[in-house]
């Protein structure tokens, strides 16, 4: 997890809710996170469209935080030709 989520965590819900404190298992691949949460007895914190099929817990208070991303791409390279899909594909679905 990034320190910005580390700091959102800490300043909603106290200094027991840091990362390193109360997340036992961090993976940027999120596919994998999902399926240890749906085989497991653990809650998974991440995007809701990430597992539409987990049932949600209401936090309290709520979280109420934004994810920002982005698309990185190198100058002077040819640009991969699924970019433009890629891009719109991110339009679409990363709007709200």
């Amino acid at each position: 997890m990034s320190d910005e989520v580390a700091r959102i965590l800490v300043a909603r819900y106290g200094p027991r809710a840091h990362p390193a404190l109360s997340v036992t298992l961090c993976c940027d691949e999120i596919p994998s996170l999902v399926e240890v949460a749906r085989r497991s007895d653990t809650v998974l914190l991440a995007i809701r469209a990430a597992a539409p099929e987990l049932v949600e817990l209401q936090m309290r208070p709520a979280l109420e935080a934004n994810a920002r991303f982005g698309l990185v791409t190198l100058a002077g390279r040819t640009e991969a030709p699924a970019m433009p899909i890629v891009r719109k594909m991110m339009q679409q679905l990363l709007r709200d």
